[in-house]
């Protein structure tokens, strides 16, 4: 079965812009490739399983096509004409998507790392931790320009902690009795309400990390937002070693 990928339709596309992609019958397209064909609010038509019309088929092309619904399948889009269907929502501008999208999934386990991250914010403030809060306040801020560059497709400024680069906060993260003076640790209940606040951040991280690679990522070699994966790595990282701080007492009740 032959696919399209994302850098032929890139490819096409330069050539000559389209509103509409006929996929003939037996074709498929990478996830990534339906993803380029969304963005753009470019309709997908499925040519019908019919031999005879597929072997006239060249092996792909596009047209540009005012009509409704396409033959044998739907639009990867649907522009927004009057009352949104429930079962959609707005990936940006007009341009409605189903609500189990791969970007629209993102940005809700985006909505709830922030939720989670206030959460933890509340509690270092009522502990007496204003350090730990504000760092923790940083990463909100943080979080919040990453769902801004993404809805807008802009690019996402790196990371920055204390001055620490990117490379740094991986090295930390992967050294913390070199530079914190406590090795790796193993959350426990002993350890407090607190700490336990931080390690549920840390995996919401690394699942939110996750759904981004749902939502960018098609074929091993298409990447599509590797800026925004790099950063939510770094973040996980990031509340570790917040997590190793606090074990090693570098935040201070009051302080």
């Amino acid at each position: 079965m032959r696919v399209i990928t994302e850098s032929e339709l890139r490819e096409l596309y330069k050539q000559k812009e389209f509103t509409s992609f006929t996929v003939p019958a037996g074709v498929k397209l990478t996830p990534s490739a339906l993803q380029f064909l969304s963005e753009r609010r470019i309709k997908v038509i499925e040519e019908s399983a019919n031999k005879k019309a597929a072997a006239q088929m060249p092996k792909a092309q596009f047209h540009a096509n005012s009509s409704g619904s396409p033959p044998g399948g739907s639009p990867a889009t649907h522009e927004n004409s009057g009352e949104k269907p429930e079962h959609m929502t707005h990936l940006r501008g007009s341009t409605l998507v189903l609500k189990n999208h791969p970007r629209i999934k993102f940005r809700g386990k985006l909505d709830s790392f922030e939720a989670f991250l206030i959460e933890a914010i509340v509690e270092a403030k009522n502990a007496g931790y204003g350090d730990l809060a504000q760092d923790l306040h940083q990463l909100l801020e943080y979080s919040r320009q990453i769902m801004s560059a993404e809805v807008r497709e802009q690019p996402l400024h790196p990371l920055s902690y204390r001055g620490l680069s990117l490379q740094e906060i991986r090295e930390h993260s992967h050294k913390p009795d070199k530079y914190y003076g406590v090795g790796h640790i193993t959350p426990q209940p002993a350890h407090g309400k607190l700490m336990a606040l931080l390690n549920l951040l840390r995996t919401q991280c690394r699942e939110l990390e996750l759904a981004a690679m749902d939502a960018f990522c098609g074929q091993p070699a298409e990447v599509e937002r590797p800026d925004i994966i790099q950063a939510l790595n770094r973040l996980s990282s990031l509340i570790y070693i917040m997590m190793i701080q606090l074990t090693a007492g570098r935040y201070k009740v009051g302080c």
